[in-house]
């Protein structure tokens, strides 16, 4: 008898043969599956940060590929929009905030989507501390130097912050009755854009968080006046908090967190959740994160970020109506 037997068996041995090495691709692509994280900030800002500080371990938790997936426009209202109509299918998570969930459907006069009905909340990732910031060419060199030169100067001045309705925006409408003085609000589509307008002499004043400004303060580009927070942070030692700087009566500060579209299977939702809390307690992810001024700040689970959320909404309502804020 010929090697490899007769017709029917040289048949099948040869099916079998084709059919085992396409049992690795599908493996392989189980274990390599693409997790789109959606932040609706470009490139260069606080969100961006955080997405690629936790793409690589949130992935690995997860057994995906996690590919960051900016989308900025309308103050974040684009990108939360997007995942509040993607699949329920765990493929696309939003990374957001106060800003986006609290702050934009009382602000904005019309969001496409219900913070709470349109999205399964996974849980909270970090503080977001703001700090008010010049240029170091400016010469001023404390808060107190710069409010002299605004009673000095009025109507000159102005502010540029990542985006309509950021804490960076809220923190600087706050500002501005708190010292009785006006001020010029320039909102840009992100963090980094506010920089470098803020370098190039283009704005006066900028709010940001401090993966944005910090990295520019120790280079001594810029000066940090103080935080947007009553009280100083330990993770930014060298900037004091608004009350120590005199301004007692400012203390506005965000936070981010994770989503995923509505009606995310709980098995989906529970595996998320627990991949997030190992990424927040990477050593390696918290010392990025207090490299950049931030603190993690993860949920007890999702059934408690759910209810944090519930109880931040009419605390960043009253704030948008005390700041007078309203955008289209």
């Amino acid at each position: 008898m010929p090697v490899g037997g007769s017709g029917p068996r040289r048949r099948a041995l040869l099916a079998a043969a084709l059919a085992a090495p396409a049992t690795v691709p599908r493996r392989a692509a189980a274990q390599t599956r693409v997790l789109r994280l959606v932040l609706g900030f470009p490139p260069g800002g606080s969100a961006d940060f955080l997405g690629r500080a936790m793409a690589e371990p949130l992935g690995a938790a997860l057994g995906a590929t996690v590919v960051i997936d900016n989308r900025p426009g309308a103050g974040s209202n684009l990108a939360t929009e997007h995942v509040a109509r993607a699949e329920a299918d765990g493929s696309v998570l939003l990374l957001g905030g106060n800003f986006s969930h609290a702050v934009n459907p009382v602000m904005y006069r019309r969001v496409a989507f219900d913070p709470i009905a349109d999205f399964t909340a996974i849980g909270r990732v970090c503080d977001l501390p703001t700090v008010i910031a010049v240029s170091a060419a400016s010469g001023i060199a404390s808060l107190a130097d710069l409010l002299a030169r605004m009673r000095a100067e009025p109507g000159r001045w102005n502010y540029g912050t990542p985006g309509i309705g950021t804490p960076s925006h809220l923190a600087g409408a706050k500002f501005a009755r708190v010292t009785g003085l006006d001020w010029t609000h320039v909102p840009f589509r992100g963090g980094a854009p506010s920089l470098t307008a803020l370098l190039a002499g283009d704005i006066e004043v900028i709010i940001a968080t401090p993966p944005v400004i910090l990295p520019h303060v120790r280079a001594g580009k810029a000066v940090a006046l103080c935080l947007t927070t009553a009280a100083p942070s330990a993770a930014i030692p060298d900037v004091p908090g608004a009350a120590e700087a005199g301004l007692p009566g400012l203390d506005i500060a965000g936070w981010y967190g994770i989503w995923a579209p509505a009606r995310l299977p709980a098995l989906q939702r529970d595996r998320a959740f627990a991949a997030l809390g190992k990424t927040l307690a990477d050593p390696a992810v918290r010392a990025r994160f207090a490299g950049e001024g931030l603190r993690a700040w993860p949920s007890e689970s999702p059934a408690e970020f759910d209810a944090f959320i519930r109880q931040q909404m009419p605390f960043w309502a009253e704030v948008v109506r005390d700041a007078g804020a309203t955008a289209e």
